[in-house]
């Protein structure tokens, strides 16, 4: 795949417009952001990432010069960020570790330092290890046998290994010999630590939901005081960082937040909301100048915030399944899910800065979700393309049902779906139909508009959109955009004439802040736009293959007085073969 418009443009901090047009690329496998009004290219909203990380254990920041490095637990390997774009800088630091946790960088920046599991069949003996980075040699220091070593730090000339299944505190020689237990009792599955000086070890005690402090009184390290207690309502702190004031930032893994500790009056302050920007199980914090960076496992990527907490964006993200099906927006405009055909996922983004919020796995059973549309309740329905069904994914637990059964009313290769103003569900298949369930239960209540287009209309429905009382259908064989009374499904025009403007093989279809269509015209890749009344051509919004633009499958308008209560939906089958007869016209 190749990159789009620069990954700045999805990492840096944008206000979108007043109305933003969001296009969804299927072959591009990316979100791309555009001005409603003028076309005007605003960022790559969301893209697929097929390098980088997978489930980040660790991040931190080299010294010699800031940049971000992130231990990926799901590939075996360590990855470097630039730090302004967020861009990955391949090839990868080290590949061929097994699980590599905590990382932490020697003073001069020449060694990095990270807890590795020794393999698959005996992870009881996990190391602390040693990466030249300018050789990528990499020594181990010494294994503890039954231990999880989930963070580490460098002090001096020792590595600090903190041991969450010995509950204890382990410090290995730089220059080599054995290892001692520093603190082996009174603690409570420990997963992170901080030095505060080098007399000075802060510990985030998980299980006892608070953070230690801990003195070097001659050769042993003696506890001092409770800097975060339980009742402050960190649950399960997991992440420690210092910040540029001395204040101690934690992160708690049940609690989805960060919080500042003033460690002179232990006044705690809530830094981060919980939830933030999608912040789930944070793994691990660190500050470049007044940025906090996050690592979140939940979304894959590296959220940051400014000193404030207030999120400013995804600063790096790591390998995500593809962005090839359609997209939907939540009624209250805040969220943005997108799904994936080929990842059997519903991937739903922030809005407004478009980081990774959730991550909706096994959406179909493998059986190609091509579209997702947000239910009244705010549950995600997904079209299941292979299996001719649609299925219900839980918002609150992310639990996925069946809620119209395969074949149900003649469904067949749902392409599109989408909610009425009163409350059905709209679904457009192969078959040239336009069916309605019940929005509540699945119930089937007949063909909308029916193969002959209701007497008159267009065949093979794809996109639609309900406005001002009308249903608009776009009709990819006839290259055609029909309207429908919206409460009788009369057929009353076609409104754009086969081709009109160069549509071709239309998909998704939405209304601009001044009330014209904009449909997705996918097979030469653009964004027409139409007058809503008369159908006139008005030009094209987005012109073919703009910044990378490829196959628009999906469009949706953001940011209107009056959210739309159907966004504009449309299928991707570029996978299924003889099934997608989009350029090829064959479906008789």
């Amino acid at each position: 795949m190749h990159r789009l418009a620069g990954v700045g443009c999805l990492l840096a901090a944008i206000s979108a417009p007043a109305a933003e047009l969001l296009v969804a690329g299927q072959e591009s496998e990316a979100v791309l952001g555009f001005d409603a009004s003028t076309g005007a290219f605003t960022r790559v909203f969301a893209e697929t990432i097929d390098v980088g990380f997978r489930n980040p254990g660790g991040i931190v920041l080299r010294p010699s010069d800031g940049a971000l490095f992130v231990s990926s637990r799901g590939t075996g390997e360590i990855w470097r960020y630039d730090t302004v774009t967020g861009a990955v800088v391949t090839p990868a630091v080290k590949t061929g570790l097994f699980a590599p946790n905590g990382i932490d960088f020697s003073t001069t920046g020449a060694s990095l330092y990270f807890a590795d599991a020794k393999d698959i069949n005996s992870t009881s003996d996990d190391a602390v290890k040693r990466l030249d980075i300018a050789t990528g040699t990499v020594t181990t220091l010494g294994s503890t046998a039954n231990a999880e070593f989930a963070d580490v730090a460098v002090n001096g000339t020792d590595v600090f290994a903190v041991d969450a299944d010995g509950d204890r505190v382990v410090r290995f020689p730089v220059a080599g010999g054995s290892d001692t237990i520093v603190i082996g009792s009174g603690l409570d599955e420990p997963t992170d630590l901080a030095f505060r000086s080098s007399t000075r070890l802060l510990v985030a005690d998980t299980g006892s939901d608070r953070v230690l402090e801990y003195l070097l009184s001659g050769d042993s390290w003696d506890f001092d005081r409770v800097v975060l207690p339980a009742s402050a309502g960190v649950e399960a702190p997991c992440a420690l960082a210092m910040a540029p004031d001395a204040a101690l930032t934690v992160a708690g893994c049940l609690s989805n937040d960060v919080v500042r500790v003033d460690l002179a009056t232990l006044d705690v302050t809530e830094l981060v909301a919980p939830g933030s920007a999608g912040l789930a199980s944070p793994k691990d914090l660190a500050w470049s100048a007044t940025t906090l960076f996050a690592a979140n496992p939940i979304a894959n990527a590296i959220v940051y915030y400014d000193a404030t907490g207030a999120p400013t964006g995804v600063h790096a993200l790591g390998v995500t399944s593809p962005l090839d099906g359609g997209l939907a927006l939540s009624a209250d405009g805040a969220r943005v899910a997108v799904a994936s055909l080929s990842g059997d996922e519903v991937i739903e983004h922030d809005a407004v800065s478009g980081a990774r919020l959730h991550r909706r796995s096994g959406a179909c059973a493998g059986l190609f979700p091509s579209d997702v549309a947000y239910g009244p309740g705010g549950d995600f329905f997904v079209t299941c393309f292979g299996a001719n069904s649609i299925n219900r994914i839980a918002a609150a637990t992310g639990v996925v049902s069946t809620f119209v059964s395969g074949g149900t009313g003649g469904l067949f290769a749902p392409r599109s779906l989408g909610f009425s103003p009163g409350g059905d569900l709209f679904v457009t298949g192969a078959t040239g139909e336009v069916l309605r369930f019940d929005g509540a239960s699945g119930t089937f209540l007949g063909a909308f508009v029916d193969a002959s287009g209701n007497g008159g209309g267009p065949t093979d429905p794809d996109g639609f959109r309900f406005h001002a009382g009308k249903l608009y259908v776009t009709s990819a064989f006839t290259d055609s955009v029909a309207v429908y009374d919206a409460t009788t499904g009369a057929f009353l025009a076609t409104l754009v004439a086969s081709g009109a403007g160069g549509l071709d093989d239309p998909s998704g279809i939405d209304v601009a802040p001044d009330g014209t269509l904009l449909v997705a015209s996918r097979g030469d890749s653009s964004v027409r736009r139409y007058d809503a009344a008369s159908g006139a051509y008005l030009g094209a919004l987005v012109p073919p293959e703009a910044h990378g633009l490829d196959t628009a499958v999906d469009l949706v308008v953001r940011g209107m007085p009056e959210p739309s209560c159907a966004p504009a939906v449309a299928a991707g089958a570029s996978l299924l073969g003889a099934l997608r007869r989009r350029r090829a016209r064959s479906r008789p």
